[in-house]
């Protein structure tokens, strides 16, 4: 299988079990949109196209947008992704990363924990340019 479009699944609300955050749960939060942000930039540089869940925070700055619309939006990136590269840093407490990679498997999505295994299982690949 080819792939172009990968979503990109992680934790974003903090749950105070970062040690490198000092309890802060404003920093957690940062650090965790930080860790989707250097995972995306070099899965760009491999030449893939990748939806960041961590970058729709500004939809909250416009009025009348709900936490489920927003959820109800990546999902919908998610069903035309190829793959998921889930960040594995506390993924299993995080309710929206379970959601999303449930989502993912009842549509036979690859899921690949981490950009390590995800360029592992494709380095014979090229991606398609885009």
């Amino acid at each position: 299988m080819s792939f172009k479009r990968i979503y990109l699944a992680g934790p974003l609300t903090p749950r105070g079990t970062r040690p490198d955050c000092n309890g802060n749960p404003a920093i957690e939060y940062l650090y965790n949109v930080r860790d989707m942000l250097r995972t995306a930039h070099r899965l760009i540089a491999d030449g893939y196209a990748v939806f960041i869940p961590g970058m729709d925070f500004p939809l909250f700055l416009v009025n009348n947008l709900t936490l489920e619309q927003i959820y109800k939006q990546g999902l919908a990136f998610l069903e035309v992704c190829d793959a998921v590269v889930v960040l594995p840093y506390d993924k299993e407490k995080s309710t929206g990363v379970l959601a999303e990679l449930s989502r993912a498997r009842e549509l036979s999505i690859p899921i690949f924990e981490g950009y390590k295994e995800f360029h592992d299982a494709t380095k014979t690949r090229e991606p398609n340019a885009l």
